[in-house]
């Protein structure tokens, strides 16, 4: 089963599944440096659902954790009224999102376990209806690993004990084979993690071969942030690995903020995937099985229960 906002549901009614995006943030810290990173009207949020429900989306994660804007009620009322599945995360991200006093980032690791646990158990602190489906943790650039052990620690145990994936958030796959690592030292299994924005660079591909190698899956969703590259670029990654036989371990996103939903204003809109870069896969030879992989019963294992 995936656990969504409403409830838990089969995976094989969800469709098109996009395991990374950001739907609803409210004012932090880091929106203050950059305003996009705020995503809180609730009415340009649903309309950006809505149109990503008629162009065939079916299922989001919203990759957002607790006390860092995350308003797990307005993602069940979002899901309501638009039809789209939505899987909200706890877990802890990058320090930026935290105000200055909040515990967060400084709680240790028994601590943050406790926390996190809490909410898979008893459902989100804003919300206490709706339980997360997913254990958001964060990593910084390379050799920044130390500083986030223990929060990292934190959240592997915590989403090992409640059966639920980990979507670990890194700089460009920066550090994330030794990620996976501690993770698998907190008896977290590899295919229980989805490595994010590895695809930041899309030039080395031995990075993205040595995280495939690990067993988890590689969450490619640079998709139309062309401050990083081209679509090209990121076709061109997706043909490679391919090729290598790690189709099995792709996941497609957009990683939306303000700037790249339409709604708000952005430049290319929830159903970029959709509309735009899934046909130039096809035009570049990738099947529909393929797609239908990527798109559909990948995400639908990785963020799979397992309790």
């Amino acid at each position: 089963m995936i656990q969504t906002v409403l409830g838990r549901v089969l995976p094989e009614t969800l469709g098109h599944f996009q395991p990374h995006e950001h739907l609803f943030v409210h004012p932090t810290p880091a929106s203050k440096k950059s305003p996009a990173l705020e995503i809180s009207s609730e009415e340009k949020s649903l309309a950006e659902l809505l149109e990503y429900r008629q162009k065939g989306g079916g299922a989001i994660a919203d990759a957002q954790p607790l006390g860092a804007g995350r308003d797990a009620g307005v993602l069940q009322e979002l899901s309501r009224k638009s039809g789209v599945s939505i899987v909200a995360v706890t877990g802890y991200h990058v320090d930026m999102f935290y105000r200055e006093g909040d515990p967060l980032p400084s709680l240790g690791e028994e601590a943050l376990y406790e926390r996190f646990s809490r909410e898979l158990r008893e459902g989100c602190e804003e919300c206490v209806e709706v339980l997360p489906g997913a254990v958001k943790a964060a990593i910084g650039p390379a050799g920044s690993l130390d500083k986030f052990r223990a929060r990292l620690r934190a959240a592997a145990r915590a989403a090992a004990d409640a059966g639920t994936a980990l979507i670990l958030h890194t700089q460009a796959g920066e550090d994330a084979v030794d990620a996976v690592r501690i993770c698998g030292d907190c008896a977290l299994a590899p295919e229980r993690i989805l490595v994010c924005h590895v695809d930041r660079q899309a030039e080395d591909f031995s990075v993205h071969e040595a995280v495939a190698k690990t067993g988890a899956y590689l969450e490619y969703d640079t998709i139309g942030r062309f401050k990083y590259h081209d679509d090209p670029s990121e076709i061109r990654l997706i043909l490679h690995m391919l090729e290598r036989g790690h189709g099995d371990k792709l996941l497609l996103a957009l990683d939306t903020t303000a700037a790249r939903l339409q709604s708000y204003g952005g430049e290319i809109g929830l159903t970029y995937l959709l509309e735009h870069f899934l046909p130039s896969l096809r035009r570049q030879g990738v099947s529909e099985e393929e797609i239908a992989q990527m798109t559909r019963r990948n995400p639908a294992k990785a963020l799979r229960l397992e309790t």
